[in-house]
């Protein structure tokens, strides 16, 4: 296994811990505290990982001060994330599998948003990101997400074009700029916008800088981000990153039928199953993806 399937493969199981601990936090704390403990344990990851990466930081700054409009898509960056926290736990309240079901119909207009910025996906990649975006599309008429109310709807809405956004921003910056100064910024944004969101409630502080969970779901969501951005620069394009993400679809909903009671077990793991059987071919070695389709020359 080469280092670009290595870094997915962890990707893949820390995308399912951190989901897990949000959801345990969406129930037991404040939504608001989720920008705050996500954005603090984030920048401590980021100062962790100083000695391997902390030239990166006087690189990309310097390339902010040369193209300010980079800094101030940065800034918008971390403004839209501080609501998709928000908004992510609201959703996660009531259907993880519902909030886990917005990477796949992002994904297809990620593919395409993305390509206007430079990203070349091979022809069973864009397959893949489409096929993901039709099976989605189906769960929210079908699947658990069709039980909930007006506002969950919306929320999950709203979460789609924010997460296709925030891929498409991801992809505009970091061509230009690094992912470790990306991060700095964007959730040093978060932590402010958070610290406004919550300075008249204590109480929230107290939960997200001290609770054990809030603690565990930030750390879990720093490794997240570090592996995945470290990665999607130079080894793994973005969309690709995201769908492996995406391929954690049957382990996430199964948990949700047998824990949560989100609908059954049985039906989770159809829709789960769905999403990993579309994304195989993303895994399958060239040598057999090529007697079924043309592969041309990665570019």
């Amino acid at each position: 296994m080469d280092i670009g399937h290595l870094l997915l493969a962890l990707l893949f199981g820390l995308t399912i811990l951190h989901l897990v601990t949000l959801k345990v936090c969406s129930v037991t704390l404040d939504h608001r505290t989720a920008p705050l403990f996500i954005s603090v344990w984030t920048l401590l990851g980021l100062a962790a990982t100083s000695p391997l990466f902390g030239h990166l930081w006087m690189e990309g700054w310097a390339k902010f001060m040369a193209q300010p409009h980079l800094l101030a898509l940065t800034v918008v960056k971390g403004g839209l994330l501080c609501y998709l926290f928000v908004l992510s736990q609201e959703l996660m309240k009531v259907s993880l599998s519902s909030r886990h079901y917005v990477t796949p119909m992002a994904v297809g207009i990620m593919t395409v948003s993305n390509s206007f910025f430079g990203e070349r996906l091979m022809p069973h990649e864009l397959f893949v990101g489409f096929a993901l975006c039709a099976l989605a599309t189906t769960f929210f008429l079908k699947g658990h997400l069709s039980e909930l109310d007006k506002r969950s709807r919306l929320a999950y809405a709203k979460l789609v074009l924010i997460s296709a956004g925030l891929s498409t921003l991801d992809q505009v910056i970091t061509k230009e700029a690094n992912w470790y100064a990306l991060l700095i910024v964007s959730y040093t944004v978060v932590f402010v916008a958070a610290i406004v969101w919550n300075y008249r409630t204590p109480a929230n502080f107290r939960a997200a800088l001290l609770g054990r969970n809030a603690a565990l779901a930030g750390i879990l969501y720093a490794a997240t981000e570090l592996v995945k951005f470290y990665q999607q620069v130079t080894i793994n394009p973005v969309t690709i990153v995201i769908i492996t993400q995406a391929l954690t679809k049957p382990v996430i909903l199964v948990l949700s039928a047998m824990i949560w009671k989100e609908r059954t077990v049985r039906e989770q793991l159809i829709w789960g199953g769905l999403a990993f059987l579309i994304a195989l071919p993303l895994f399958l070695p060239p040598e057999i993806l090529g007697r079924f389709i043309d592969l041309p020359a990665k570019p």
